[in-house]
C-alpha cells in the first residue's frame, strides 16, 4: 500500500481540482491520499465522490499556516479531521477570509507600484476556493513582470519586499488544540523549512503535536533520517507526502513521495473519533 498524506488542488494553491487530482493519485499508484488544501476543507466533497468511484482512499485533512513564538509561517497537517466540525470550520472561515484581504492588498499594491495586472482575472483564478501567494506569482507571470512562478516570488512576494503583506496567522498551540478537537493527528509539514527547526519540533510535541512530514520532496536523505531520529525521541509519529501542486517538480509529483500501510495504521490508531 502506497500512501501520500499531503497534496493540493484548485480549492487553494494547486491546479488540478479536487476530482482531477484523485485520478492522478490513482495513476500513480497511490492507494489512499490526504486533501490538504490550505486553510479549508472544501474540496473533500468532489474528492470523496471521485474517490469511491476509482477506488482510492481519502484522508480528510488540511494544511493550516500557524505562528509559533514570532515564527509566523509553521505549516501544520491536520489529518483525519471531522470535516463537519461546525467550530473547526468557523476558525478556517477567518482564515480564508484574511487571505482574501490579505492577497487583494498586496495585488492593489503591486498594481500602484506599476506593476498592472488584472485583479478581477485573479479574483477569477481563486474561484470560491482560497487566496495564496502562488495566484499572485500567476498573475505577475501572465502579466509578463516574471518569467516563473519562483521568480514572481523571488523578486515580488517575499517578505523583503515593499509589496509582501504580512497575514495574520492562527496560533500554533490553538491549532493543535483545534485539530484535536475536531476528531484529528496533527503533522509539522516540511520540517526542515523552519529556522531552529528542532527547538520547534521540540516545543511543538511538548504542546500536542503528534507527527513530523519526516518524509517530503525537500528532504534528502540525511534530513528523513534527522528528522526520523527526532520523532522516535519525542514519541512522534512520521508522516509522508508529495507537497503536490500540479505542476510536477523533482519528488513533488504523485507517488513522488509514499508512506505506508503500517505508517497509515498508526496515524489513524492516534485519530480521534468523534
Amino acid at each position: 500500500m502506497r500512501i501520500d498524506l499531503h497534496s493540493h488542488s484548485s480549492v487553494s494553491d494547486g491546479l488540478d481540482s479536487p476530482a482531477e487530482l484523485v485520478g492522478k493519485m490513482k495513476t500513480a499508484g497511490i492507494d489512499c491520499f490526504a486533501l490538504t488544501d490550505h486553510d479549508t476543507l472544501q474540496g473533500l466533497p468532489e474528492a470523496r465522490e471521485a474517490a469511491a468511484r476509482i477506488g482510492v482512499e481519502l484522508v480528510p485533512g488540511a494544511e493550516i499556516s500557524a505562528d509559533f513564538r514570532g515564527q509566523d509561517d509553521v505549516h501544520i497537517l491536520a489529518l483525519f479531521v471531522d470535516e463537519a466540525d461546525e467550530r473547526f470550520n468557523a476558525r478556517l472561515l477567518e482564515r480564508q477570509e484574511n487571505r482574501r484581504l490579505r492577497g487583494e492588498r498586496m495585488a492593489r499594491k503591486l498594481i500602484e507600484a506599476g506593476y498592472p495586472l488584472d485583479l478581477d482575472a485573479i479574483r477569477q483564478d481563486v474561484g470560491d476556493g482560497v487566496w495564496g501567494r502562488p495566484h499572485l506569482a500567476r498573475a505577475l507571470v501572465r502579466a509578463g513582470h516574471a518569467k516563473s512562478n519562483d521568480d514572481a516570488f523571488d523578486r515580488f512576494l517575499g517578505r523583503e519586499h515593499p509589496w509582501y503583506v504580512p497575514s495574520t496567522k492562527w496560533q500554533a498551540t490553538e491549532v493543535l488544540e483545534a485539530v484535536h478537537e475536531a476528531g484529528g493527528v496533527s503533522s509539522l509539514a516540511h520540517a526542515v523549512w523552519y529556522r531552529n527547526a528542532e527547538d520547534l519540533v521540540i516545543a511543538l510535541a511538548s504542546a500536542g503535536l503528534d507527527a513530523i512530514e519526516v518524509f517530503h520532496p525537500d528532504h534528502d536523505t540525511a534530513q528523513e533520517a534527522r528528522f526520523g531520529s527526532l520523532a522516535r525521541e519525542l514519541g512522534l509519529l512520521a508522516t509522508a507526502g508529495s507537497d503536490f501542486h500540479g505542476t510536477p517538480e523533482g519528488r513533488k509529483h504523485p507517488g513522488g513521495v509514499a508512506g505506508t500501510a503500517e505508517m497509515l495504521g498508526l496515524l489513524r490508531a492516534r485519530a480521534r473519533p468523534r
